[in-house]
């Protein structure tokens, strides 16, 4: 990826394409300069047959990203990383959401509100619609072309923001950290964000925190092919045998009275159907820093892990923790913002 960021403006219009390629295209407004979002509702990687997406949309998103993004400035913004930059996006290492919330989704299909075009397009027209929404468009910016009217908007010069879906995991992505695509909009009257986070099929969950590159043998999906005629079955986005169904993050100390050092835990729940053995599992704070923890968690079965202080710490301005097995894959992950890690001595609760 030649730069990665966020555009923060205003929408003004969108358009459909029908290529080969289909996008919505989105037209944006900063301080009178003209950008196009091009937002994949299908994959554009390998045959046309395999090129399905998933999707997922959060009404009221909460965390420290959409807090970070709140403060920067209107226009583009170079983002380097999530723990510098704060608001730079990774699907898998930011813990916005879980794998398993991601639904399977095709980008047109009869009858109304069943596709992606259409889902896409309501969240647009009501970011067109509310005075004073703010759109923050995360991706890999280009232009400005100075000799290239926009195809779509015809303004001059070209300008604009694509990749706008996860970028890693799969052939041809930027193999990067920290560099996922996102749009996310500001609601002043509801006082809400939404967020939008796309996926193609052919990505997989479990990457190299070096360069962002598939782990070998980590369990995925396979790839589902799209018939010459019918509909399209939903696909499974995550696999029987991944990490993820494994355990839960359900709930964590983040602010506890007195001195942090040795008060603050996590508690973690077996969300399996087998006993699950923790030996050298390890929880990360956002600074990737670590406790290894041990025991064993009965299906069903929840318990308290004491963090050492010298590992793993939960900051009070909002972080994220994440579970990790002894193969060194993700199990869960959560984050939590400044507000919510404002109650002294109360645990916070995830969903």
């Amino acid at each position: 990826m030649k730069n990665y960021g966020v555009l923060k403006g205003t929408a003004v219009e969108y358009k459909r394409d029908d290529d080969n390629d289909p996008h919505s295209e989105l037209l944006m407004k900063v301080q009178g300069v003209s950008f196009r979002i091009a937002i994949n509702v299908r994959s554009s990687r390998g045959p046309v047959e395999n090129r399905l997406i998933e999707y997922l949309i959060i009404h009221d998103i909460k965390h420290p990203i959409v807090d970070r993004a709140r403060e920067l400035p209107e226009g583009w913004n170079n983002l380097k990383d999530g723990v510098k930059d704060d608001a730079a996006i990774d699907y898998i290492r930011s813990n916005i959401f879980r794998a398993t919330d991601m639904k399977p989704i095709t980008d047109l299909a009869p009858g109304p509100n069943n596709d992606l075009f259409e889902f896409v397009e309501d969240l647009l027209q009501r970011a067109i619609n509310e005075e004073g929404a703010v759109v923050y468009a995360f991706g890999e910016r280009w232009g400005p072309e100075q000799d290239k009217k926009d195809q779509y908007f015809d303004f001059l010069p070209g300008n604009g923001v694509h990749l706008i879906h996860m970028n890693q995991g799969g052939a041809g992505d930027g193999k990067n950290t920290y560099s996922d695509g996102a749009l996310i909009i500001d609601f002043p009257k509801s006082g809400r964000a939404s967020a939008l986070f796309l996926k193609f099929q052919n990505q997989v969950w479990h990457t190299d925190d070096k360069d962002a590159t598939p782990i070998d043998n980590a369990p995925a999906v396979p790839v589902v092919t799209i018939p010459d005629t019918g509909n399209i079955d939903p696909w499974p986005v995550v696999p029987a045998d991944s990490p993820y169904r494994l355990a839960r993050i359900i709930a964590a100390m983040v602010n506890p009275r007195n001195d942090d050092a040795g008060r603050e835990f996590v508690t973690i729940l077996n969300t399996s159907d087998q006993t699950l053995d923790l030996t050298n599992w390890r929880i990360l704070d956002q600074q990737d820093k670590a406790d290894t923890i041990s025991g064993s968690l009965e299906p069903g079965e929840a318990n308290i892990f004491r963090l050492s202080g010298s590992g793993a710490q939960l900051s009070n301005k909002g972080g994220t923790i994440t579970l990790i097995n002894s193969q060194g894959l993700k199990v869960d992950g959560v984050a939590y913002t400044k507000a919510a890690a404002k109650a002294e001595g109360r645990p916070i609760v995830f969903s």
